[in-house]
């Protein structure tokens, strides 16, 4: 069948073409050969008038044009596959496919676990893919990681949501502040003039940017740290405080954790911070996923076991 001479089987090896950018796995994916496939890519090229897949050193890129085709296919595709099979019925025990799911360290430390032994126990055939939130283009971190790094799953701060995806409430948590337990400045608590003074140890992206809630909140109330040390994971940040009177503000959950490693006092912080909230979003496309709707509700309730 053909739309606007354009055959429409094409859109099935233009999902292909894209999701691997690699017409090699693509032929593989689709059981073409490759010249086929090639030719495929080519057909594509001239309707589109867009190369849609360049040579970047040895791999192949996708370009703005087909990233913004991509999620469209598949959405299309995806009803289409509905209409002509019915719905189908999700079996965790059968899944075989790979969840990918990008996260700040800090949600992957406190939930992925959790959610790892859920998948062992229900789902064992599946596989976990996990990655750090990326840095984002025009400060978007949600289409950095759902359109441009193709994750199924993305959890966020609310501030950071992304309102052209669909969304749901994952976590909430409060900041506190980390300090050695052999820290004498600090027997009694953390003042706000030794907030103020003290050195801080803080998260930061590897283009040495903050892009912390608490360091917005701070930034916006106008008060500024001391930060003697950036590290790019939330989960170094007891090496460079253990030992020292350096202090860092964490979430309460995660910091929790650490305790249990290192030799780490929480306290309460003495800056009045908004209340932590982690935003799970995911493609509008995915709504009618039965294996992503399942891995979403299984998130929620782990959550909410941690909360009994």
């Amino acid at each position: 069948m053909r739309l606007r001479r354009l055959d429409l089987n094409l859109l099935i090896a233009l999902e292909a073409l894209l999701t691997e950018c690699n017409v090699s796995r693509a032929a593989e994916r689709l059981h073409l050969g490759q010249s086929a496939t090639s030719a495929a890519l080519g057909r594509l090229r001239e309707h589109f008038d867009d190369p849609l897949l360049v040579q970047v050193g040895r791999r192949l890129e996708p370009t703005a044009k087909a990233l913004a085709l991509l999620p469209k296919v598949q959405q299309t595709l995806a009803l289409a596959r509905e209409l002509v099979e019915g719905p189908a019925a999700f079996d965790p025990a059968t899944c075989e496919r790979t969840f990918t799911v990008a996260a700040s360290d800090y949600v992957i430390a406190v939930l992925m676990p959790l959610l790892a032994r859920v998948l062992a126990e229900k789902a064992p055939k599946a596989r976990l893919s996990l990655r750090d939130l990326p840095v984002p283009r025009e400060q978007d971190v949600v289409s950095e990681a759902l359109e441009y790094r193709r994750c199924d799953l993305v959890v966020v701060p609310e501030r950071r949501c992304n309102a052209g995806f669909a969304q749901s409430t994952l976590l909430e948590d409060q900041w506190c502040c980390v300090a050695w337990k052999g820290a004498q400045a600090y027997r009694g608590g953390i003042g706000l003039d030794q907030y103020r003074n003290a050195e801080h140890v803080v998260r930061a992206f590897a283009d040495g940017r903050s892009l912390g809630m608490d360091a917005m909140h701070l930034n916006e109330i106008g008060l500024a740290r001391n930060v003697a040390i950036r590290v790019e994971s939330f989960g170094l940040i007891p090496e460079f405080i253990v030992g020292t009177e350096r202090i860092a503000t964490l979430f309460r959950r995660h910091a929790e954790q650490m305790a249990q490693r290192y030799p780490l006092a929480l306290w309460p912080a003495p800056v009045d911070f908004p209340q932590a909230v982690q935003v799970m979003q995911w493609h509008p496309y995915q709504d009618s996923d039965p294996a992503l709707a399942w891995l979403r509700g299984e998130l929620l309730g782990i959550v909410a076991s941690l909360s009994k």
